[in-house]
C-alpha cells in the first residue's frame, strides 16, 4: 500500500510520485507504473523486473549496453519501452509475454536478440530489425499474434527455429540476401502470410 503523506498543508501526490520513478529492479520499484532506469546502470540484470504487473512504461538510459535474460518477462501491462542506441544485446526471454507491448524500436546498435526475446508479445504490430543485428534466437517472435509486418536487416544470417510461428496476422516479411538458413517451422501457422520471397542465398 502506498500512502499520501501531508506536511505543512502540502501533500505528496500519488500519481506524481510514480511518474518516471527511478529504480533498477522489482525490489526497488514497488508499485511504480512509469519507471526510469538509473543513469549509471550498464546492464539490466537477469529477471530484474520479471512478472511485474505494475509497470506500464520504461525509459532506459544510454549507459545501458545489455538487457539481461527475462529482464521484463511477464510484464503483462508494459506498453512502451525506449531502448537507447547504447544497447548491443537483448537477452533470452527479455520481453517474453509482454502482452500489452504495442511497439518497440530496436536501435541499430543491437547485434543480437535472444531466444524467445519477444515471444507472445501479442499486441506488437510491427517490427523493424536493423542492419546491425546478425543473430536472432529461436522463437524470438513466436505467437506475436498482432504482428502484421516485419523488416529484417541486411546483416541477419539465419532465421531461427519457430521464429515467427503462429504470427497469425503477419502479411509480409522481407528476407534479405544475407540470410543463408531458415529454421524449421519458422513460419508455421502464419495463416495470413500469402507468400514469402526466399533469396538465392538460402541453402
Amino acid at each position: 500500500m502506498i500512502n499520501i503523506f501531508k506536511s505543512q498543508n502540502k501533500s505528496i501526490d500519488f500519481f506524481t510520485s510514480i511518474v518516471n520513478f527511478e529504480c533498477s529492479n522489482n525490489e526497488t520499484c514497488g508499485d511504480a507504473t512509469h519507471i526510469r532506469i538509473p543513469d549509471d546502470t550498464t546492464t539490466i540484470e537477469n529477471n530484474a523486473f520479471k512478472d511485474n504487473k505494475h509497470i506500464i512504461s520504461v525509459v532506459i538510459p544510454d549507459s545501458v549496453t545489455s538487457i539481461g535474460e527475462s529482464a521484463f518477462q511477464g510484464c503483462a501491462n508494459l506498453e512502451s519501452v525506449v531502448i537507447p542506441d547504447s544497447v548491443t544485446s537483448i537477452g533470452d526471454y527479455a520481453f517474453f509475454r509482454c502482452t500489452s507491448l504495442a511497439s518497440v524500436v530496436i536501435p541499430d546498435s543491437v547485434t543480437s536478440i535472444g531466444d524467445f526475446g519477444f515471444y507472445e508479445c501479442s499486441s506488437l504490430e510491427s517490427v523493424v530489425i536493423p542492419d546491425s543485428v546478425t543473430s536472432i534466437g529461436d522463437a524470438a517472435f513466436q505467437w506475436c499474434s498482432s504482428l502484421d509486418s516485419v523488416v529484417i536487416g541486411d546483416s541477419v544470417e539465419s532465421i531461427g527455429y519457430e521464429m515467427f510461428m503462429n504470427c497469425i496476422s503477419l502479411t509480409s516479411v522481407e528476407i534479405p540476401d544475407s540470410v543463408t538458413s531458415i529454421g524449421e517451422n519458422a513460419f508455421l501457422g502464419c495463416s495470413s502470410l500469402a507468400s514469402v520471397v526466399i533469396p538465392d542465398s538460402v541453402t
